[in-house]
Formats: C-alpha cells, structure tokens, sequence
C-alpha cells in the first residue's frame, strides 16, 4: 500500500489525492475537489477567505483549521 504523505510537510498538490475521499465535495478541510470533462482541480483556501489553484510546481502544506500555505516554486526545475 502507497505510504500517504503528511500533510502538515510541503507536498506537491496532487500527491495529496489519497489523503482525502475525491467523491464529489464542495469544501473538506479546506480543499475544493473541481472536476470538468478534461481534468481535476483542487483548489485551496488561503488565510480563512479565498481559494487558491496551485501551480503544478507549487507545495501545499496544511496550516490548521482549514487554512493551508502555498510555497510557490519559480524554477525551471521538474
């Protein structure tokens, strides 16, 4: 069975899927699972208000109280 990351560590956006039931949900723990005929989006609230979509790039890490913190990577790297 696949080890399921710790959320409260910077993890890439989409490494985090198993952490949570991806059925249909408007906001669970501060995630926003979107999904369209072409792909799946997750979007997460930032300082208690808004929603953010991470870059692919991007680590998300959870801050408590539904809130999480985005580091944003600018590198060329992969």
């Amino acid at each position: 069975m696949k080890d399921l990351p710790n959320i409260y560590d910077w993890n890439k956006p989409y490494d985090i899927l198993d952490v949570f039931d991806t059925n249909i949900y408007k906001d669970k723990f501060g995630v926003k699972y979107v999904t369209s005929a072409s792909e799946q989006m997750l979007l997460f609230k930032i300082d208690g208000r808004r929603y953010i979509l991470p870059n692919k790039k991007d680590e998300v890490q959870y801050g408590g109280n539904g809130s999480w913190n985005i580091r944003r990577n600018y590198s060329n790297e992969s």
